[in-house]
């Protein structure tokens, strides 16, 4: 594997010998095994170790030892140790990808200070084909069916020529010790259930299945670049710069092989998510003045154009929803209204984003504009009045939602906050007879 190891890196530009690199590990078989293999290859490099402090004593265990083993051998030795599950309840993410986010953001943080050129990891070919399969089943354009790149910025993944079974004889061969982490096994985790349950069945298939992916990786690598050059001459040729943004022509996007694809590789740099740029181009026929939002941007359609806007520029959205309206287009998705007897309500539904308001309150048409300075409401189940400004803040929502936070008012009152809050003067009571439904159906997140 010694061999292996330095024809990949020497392959692949991977570093010289002269660069400096911090190698992860985390005690586990894989960046133990890349560990040994370093020692061998003469390598100069440093460790770091990060203590997620998710289970206990184990998690202390782990840090020991890889702290003695780096001691050992006279290896420059990093650790920290990181809350995280906090991190992830404060920013509301999973434990893995809080986990993720921590770890990679301290790496680079030491590679500035301690000036590494590289940072590594001991992904192999096993976690290529994990990856490539979760992207699979939650949708994924080429890059994400090649899994993970052995190169990537400063991140390099020495080890990506080796499958799992190799690793393990490595380590039997060399009688190495290494920690195991009990949540591999957990087949709560997508990763852990496509490594026991989804890679055996395909092994049954296919008993070379690691060298079939491989071959496979290389060839959508290839078939990557060939894509990015053509959609490149597209985005030459179609996304026209404005004093303010980008157009579009939609009629000489309509002419090219693929509209849908080349739209999508045309707005997604801009933050635009697939479900929004399926649901822009589904409805590129509607009218004029139809507006949708990313993060930072805002995508406005004209009679023939798209035009794109930092949305430091966006213009306000407004919109009358009258009494016969069944659905309307929203910049992050749409609303659907319907009317239910009062004796038909078997209760409240999801209420962030299904608001019911007695029909005879409401004094049509409404109107759906971005919320101002100044807006008050009455929350539902409260008492008394707060300002939109602050209930927002009371929340936590980042500066860029609030941008995008429209209301549902009737005749100059809040009845929904669209997707948190419906107003109490709006509410069913027993004197309801007929109730609007408006439901909300955001654009999915990836």
């Amino acid at each position: 594997m010694l061999h292996e190891l330095r024809q990949f890196i020497s392959e692949k530009q991977l570093f010289s010998q002269n660069d400096t690199v911090l190698l992860t590990v985390s005690g586990g078989i894989d960046s133990i095994v890349l560990f040994d293999l370093f020692l061998k290859a003469k390598i100069t490099f440093s460790v770091a170790h990060c203590n997620f402090c998710l289970r206990g004593d184990e998690s202390d265990k782990d840090e020991q030892f890889v702290s003695d083993l780096a001691h050992q051998h006279g290896i420059p030795f990093h650790v920290k140790r990181f809350d995280t599950n906090n991190f992830a309840s404060e920013n509301m993410q999973s434990t893995q990808m809080a986990a993720r986010e921590l770890r990679y953001a301290w790496f680079h943080e030491l590679s500035t200070t301690f000036q590494y050129k590289y940072i590594a990891t001991a992904h192999h070919l096993n976690d290529v084909i994990e990856t490539s399969l979760i992207n699979l089943s939650r949708g994924t354009g080429i890059a994400g069916l090649h899994g993970i790149p052995e190169k990537n910025g400063n991140i390099i993944r020495p080890l990506l020529f080796a499958s799992r079974d190799a690793i393990k004889t490595y380590v039997e061969q060399n009688k190495l010790l290494w920690r195991e982490d009990r949540s591999n096994a957990e087949e709560k985790y997508a990763r852990n259930l496509i490594r026991h349950q989804v890679v055996p069945a395909l092994k049954k298939l296919n008993p070379n299945l690691e060298e079939t992916f491989r071959q496979n990786t290389e060839r959508l690598k290839g078939t990557e670049q060939l894509f990015k050059f053509h959609i490149e001459q597209y985005r030459k040729q179609l996304l026209v710069p404005t004093t303010e943004g980008f157009s579009i022509s939609i009629e000489e996007l309509e002419d090219t092989p693929s509209p849908l694809t080349i739209l999508s590789e045309l707005l997604l740099p801009f933050g635009f998510i697939f479900s929004a740029i399926q649901h822009i181009y589904k409805n590129k026929e509607q009218a004029a003045g139809a507006y949708y939002y990313s993060a930072q941007h805002l995508l406005q359609k004209d009679r023939a154009h798209w035009f794109i806007f930092p949305i430091e520029k966006a213009v306000d959205f407004k919109c009358e929803v009258t009494e016969q309206d069944t659905q309307i287009d929203l910049p992050f998705g749409y609303l659907t209204i319907t009317t239910i007897k009062r004796d038909d309500f078997n209760g409240f539904n999801q209420p962030k984003i299904v608001a019911y308001i007695d029909k005879d309150l409401l004094n049509w048409p409404l109107l759906i504009r971005n919320w101002e300075n100044g807006d008050k409401f009455s929350p539902f189940g409260m008492q008394g009045i707060k300002k939109i400004s602050d209930y927002l803040n009371e929340l936590k929502i980042p500066k860029y939602l609030k941008k995008k936070t429209i209301l549902l008012t009737s005749n100059n009152k809040i009845a929904w906050i669209i997707g948190y809050r419906t107003s109490e003067i709006f509410k069913i009571t027993n004197t309801t007879k007929e109730i609007v439904v408006f439901t909300l159906t955001p654009f999915q997140k990836e």
